[in-house]
C-alpha cells in the first residue's frame, strides 16, 4: 500500500516538475553535438540513457515523468539519434565513442559522480561506462538491460524469432517484413511507426492487453529516423564478441538490476549482471516484459525511488 501511495504522489507531482525544463547541446571532442533535455529540479541528479541502439530520448521521456517529481533528470540523444549530430562514419559510432559521450555529459554538468539509469541497450552502455570509469558512478539502475555478452544477444534473437511465430499472424509477419527496413522508404517515419507498433507485441507480457505507452520509438527528424537501423547495426558491429562480466567486477557502486520475467531480452542476462557486479541486487517483476515502467509502474517507480534514497527495494535479491 505504501509503495502504491508513493507512486500516486509522484504522478501528482510530475506536472509541476515538468515546468522546470531546459534543453541545449553538449559539444564533444570529435565535433559531435549531443542534444540534452532536463526535467525536474531537486538536490539529486539522475542521468537517463535511452535504449535502441537507434532510438532517441523521446522513447522513454514521457513515460519516465514520475522520476522528475523531486529531482533533476537529464536525458540526452545519443550520437546519430534524435536531435544530436548525424553520423556518417561507422567508426564514429563505436561503443568507446558512446562511453566518451557519457563522460562528456558528466563533465558538462559538473557532476562528480553520476546516478545512471540505462533502459534496454542503455543498460549495456552505462555498464560499459562504469567499467571504464568506476570512480565516476554513484548508483546504477539497469532497466530491462541488454545482456552482458554477445552470446546472450544471439539468444535474444532466437527468442524473438520464436515469439514472433507465436504472436504474429501471417499478415502481421508480412507487414513487419515490409516495414522492417526504412533506409530506402519514401516515408521513414511512417514505416518506422508501423514496424514499432508491430514489434512491441514481442516485448510485452500480454499482447492482448492495452499498452499505455506514451514514448515515441520513432521520434526525430526524418533523415535521422531513416538511418536509425544503420546506426543500430554499426554500434553492434563495433562491439564484436563482447563479454562485460569481468569488466564490471571493478565497479563497487550499488547496482539495481530490474527485469521483467516475460522479457524477450533474456532474463538470464539480468541474472548475469547481478552476479557480476560486486554490489548488485536483482528485482524480477512477474507480470511485465521489456516495458516494466509501463506494464508494472506501481512496482517500477517506487523501487527506483527507494534505491535512489539509499536503500534496496523490497523484493530485490542478491
Amino acid at each position: 500500500m505504501k509503495a502504491v501511495l508513493l507512486f500516486l504522489l509522484l504522478l501528482a507531482a510530475a506536472p509541476a516538475a515538468a515546468q522546470a525544463r531546459q534543453e541545449g547541446f553538449v559539444a564533444v571532442e570529435d565535433g559531435v553535438r549531443l542534444y540534452y533535455r532536463i526535467e525536474g529540479r531537486g538536490p539529486q541528479t539522475l542521468v537517463v540513457v535511452h535504449g535502441g541502439p537507434g532510438f532517441s530520448l523521446e522513447s522513454v521521456r514521457a513515460d519516465f515523468a514520475p522520476l522528475a517529481a523531486h529531482r533533476r533528470v537529464i536525458y540526452y540523444d545519443q550520437r546519430g539519434n534524435g536531435r544530436s549530430s548525424l553520423i556518417d562514419d561507422p567508426a564514429a559510432l563505436a561503443v568507446p565513442r558512446h562511453v566518451a559521450d557519457l563522460e562528456a555529459i558528466r563533465r558538462h554538468f559538473r557532476l562528480e559522480k553520476m546516478n545512471l539509469l540505462g533502459n534496454s541497450w542503455g543498460g549495456l552502455l552505462i555498464s560499459a561506462y562504469a567499467a571504464a570509469h568506476p570512480d565516476r558512478v554513484e548508483r546504477l539502475i539497469l532497466d530491462a538491460s541488454a545482456p552482458p555478452t554477445a552470446a546472450l544477444i544471439r539468444l535474444m534473437g532466437t527468442r524473438m524469432t520464436e515469439r514472433a511465430a507465436e504472436r504474429f499472424s501471417e499478415a502481421e509477419r508480412t507487414r513487419a517484413r515490409d516495414a522492417g527496413d526504412w533506409l530506402e522508404a519514401a516515408n521513414p517515419l511512417a514505416a518506422c511507426d508501423t514496424f514499432a507498433h508491430l514489434i512491441l507485441k514481442l516485448y510485452v507480457y500480454d499482447p492482448a492487453a492495452p499498452l499505455r505507452l506514451r514514448g515515441n520509438l520513432c521520434a526525430g527528424p526524418p533523415e535521422v529516423v531513416r538511418r536509425s537501423l544503420w546506426v543500430n547495426r554499426m554500434i553492434w558491429r563495433s562491439f564484436g564478441e563482447f563479454d562485460l562480466r569481468p569488466e564490471v567486477r571493478r565497479v563497487t557502486a550499488p547496482v539495481l538490476v530490474i527485469h521483467g520475467a516475460a522479457d524477450v531480452v533474456p532474463p538470464e542476462g539480468a541474472r548475469e549482471w547481478a552476479a557480476s557486479y560486486p554490489n548488485a541486487r536483482l528485482l524480477m517483476t512477474q507480470r511485465s516484459g521489456h516495458l516494466i515502467h509501463v506494464e508494472e509502474p506501481g512496482i517500477f517507480f517506487p523501487a527506483i525511488e527507494t534505491f535512489l534514497a539509499g536503500r534496496w527495494p523490497e523484493g530485490a535479491r542478491d
